[in-house]
């Protein structure tokens, strides 16, 4: 599969607008889908799960918007005040109350009213400050929906706290890149020359699927090819390149 398929030609200033739409975007939204529709007394908390780069968060962003769901990113400095500011000031809570336990009840009485999924990203550090039952707190109040995205051994972590864990309802593993997806970035992002199939297959396969290194190889593509004046490019003429995979090379320490 090395045939270019044709795209407009943008100025070398235009930049694509959005994302493209990609298999980790499906599963985020079907994962909060599951949990916002689950019945009366079912739990309604649920992970999206996986290794870095595989665009989590993109697609966490994009389930949000769908479902007009409160969209929070963890931080590792955050306390337990932070994060129910946080929550609140995305729910819309403006006047927030002074004392912690205040902002829960602001939370808790909004949600009762005008029920809302929630998605919390970065959850680990959530996770490390042990932290994780304020969540709990909040679904067992409201019974909203809640999707928690973290890293590839945040469902191994939860374990710890089993009246949390035992209230997941779905926990949904995040996938690496398909070359149906790695294609799907490849029309999205390179919109100033054609990059042929086969090149961007050595490309996906190189980075093993993660979303963000295949990006950034497509980009790499894109200027190399303006750089040189070529409209179209394949796998022969990127040669032996090497493909910008993140691995740290291993200087060989030479024999005395």
């Amino acid at each position: 599969m090395n045939v270019a398929i044709n795209q407009p030609r943008l100025d070398l200033g235009d930049r694509p607008v959005g994302h493209a739409q990609l298999t980790n975007m499906s599963l985020a939204l079907r994962t909060l889908m599951d949990c916002h529709h689950a019945g009366e007394s079912s739990p309604r908390m649920g992970l999206f799960y996986g290794y870095s780069g595989y665009g989590k968060s993109v697609a966490a962003a994009f389930a949000a918007a769908r479902l007009a769901a409160a969209y929070v990113e963890a931080k590792s400095v955050w306390t337990q005040r932070s994060i129910l500011e946080a929550i609140a000031t995305e729910l819309g809570i403006v006047k927030l109350e002074r004392t912690t336990a205040k902002i829960f009840d602001q939370i808790v009485d909004l949600l009762n009213n005008e029920p809302r999924p929630i998605i919390v990203d970065e959850m680990d550090y959530l996770v490390k400050k042990s932290f994780v039952e304020i969540i709990r707190d909040i679904h067992d109040a409201t019974r909203v929906g809640i999707m928690m995205i973290g890293e590839e051994a945040l469902p191994t972590k939860l374990k710890e706290w089993e009246r949390f864990h035992n209230r997941i309802l779905i926990a949904t593993p995040a996938m690496p890149a398909s070359f149906e997806d790695a294609c799907a970035l490849r029309d999205h992002y390179c919109r100033r020359v054609d990059v042929a199939d086969d090149l961007v297959m050595h490309i996906r396969d190189a980075c093993k699927g993660v979303t963000r290194r295949i990006y950034v190889n497509l980009e790499r593509v894109q200027r190399l090819a303006a750089e040189e004046g070529e409209e179209a490019v394949d796998l022969n003429w990127w040669g032996n390149r090497p493909v910008t995979t993140g691995d740290v090379p291993v200087r060989r320490r030479e024999a005395v």
